[in-house]
């Protein structure tokens, strides 16, 4: 299908992996007539935004190839796609269980399994009763329990399904956010210039390398405009590194021979030779996005007011 700035196409399979759909996504983000794209795994559709040259993209795509396509370390893992395909079926499980047992298992089938899904709520409300508080646990476990002693399992159902539609909407954003978050701070270095002694030992020599291979104490070369991949002192060179992403200073720091230097920081004059220190998983900067997402499972305090507010409704 095709509209002016707007071509949707379909690749030659009758559906995509997780890892197939972000593979081509970053592909087409990265063509410079590209503005947007979106890549949808369960059908194998591509719809592309452009406003460059339509053979352009057409030739792009033609020439695309998954297994040639080369993606930045974290691009995939971060990219939320199986995250968001994984709570949507269990949305969608919920739905279909709860409409389909309405309609097919007959009604003794269907009140013995509300009642053991019952059970789960009302041990959380006894529970919440046994260590002196009347909270909303107590709240939920009284309306399924009343219901039950009632033979009302429709509504002990109902708030049941509303209550496990909640919890996964719940753990579904916060999953989302911290993914979110590991986005957005990812380095996204997939290789760094290794500094090599020739194979004469005479003298040296810059390889690419990938960045996983790197150790501490091995020297890479970062030049100008780049990102800094890891923590390390200076061993030569002169250079301007933007630290606002670390320390929120707002003018580079000039970093000389025996500077220390952090990962996530960017060059932006000169060219520096640094001696790794930390490598991936231990610098400082993905010790502070730890931090974040720690501290993401933390409840805010207005998310705290609520809830008190809420248990002293429960009476």
């Amino acid at each position: 299908h095709e509209l002016k700035g707007r071509i949707r196409v379909h690749m030659a399979q009758s559906r995509m992996s997780y890892e197939e759909a972000d593979t081509l996504l970053y592909y087409l983000q990265s063509l410079p007539e590209v503005e947007n794209a979106k890549v949808y795994e369960r059908t194998a559709d591509a719809v592309v935004f452009y406003s460059g040259d339509r053979e352009s993209v057409i030739g792009a795509l033609r020439s695309y190839r998954f297994e040639n396509t080369e993606v930045p370390e974290g691009v995939i893992e971060h990219s939320g796609r199986k995250l968001n395909a994984e709570y949507r079926e269990k949305l969608i499980r919920k739905v279909i269980l709860r409409f389909g047992g309405k309609l097919f298992l007959p009604y003794p089938v269907r009140a013995a399994i509300i009642a053991v899904k019952a059970s789960g709520y009302i041990l959380r409300g006894i529970r919440s009763l046994k260590g002196g508080k009347l909270k909303v646990e107590a709240l939920d476990a009284t309306a399924i329990g009343v219901s039950l002693l009632r033979r009302d399992f429709n509504t002990a159902a109902s708030v049941m399904f509303l209550l496990g539609i909640g919890e996964i909407l719940e753990e579904w954003t916060h999953k989302k956010s911290v993914g979110d978050l590991a986005r957005s701070m990812s380095l996204n270095v997939s290789r760094v210039w290794l500094k090599q002694r020739d194979a004469d030992g005479k003298g040296e020599q810059e390889v690419l390398v990938s960045a996983s291979d790197i150790c501490p104490g091995d020297e890479v070369v970062v030049h100008m405009g780049n990102v800094i991949p890891f923590d390390g002192v200076v061993t030569a060179g002169e250079g301007m590194v933007n630290q606002s992403s670390m320390t929120g200073e707002s003018l580079p720091v000039h970093k000389t021979t025996d500077g220390y230097v952090y990962a996530g920081t960017v060059l932006e004059e000169g060219e520096l030779t640094v001696a790794v220190r930390a490598t991936s998983g231990s610098t400082r900067y993905e010790k502070i996005v730890a931090m974040i997402e720690e501290s993401e499972r933390l409840k805010s305090g207005m998310e705290s007011k609520a809830e008190r507010l809420a248990d002293r409704l429960v009476p």
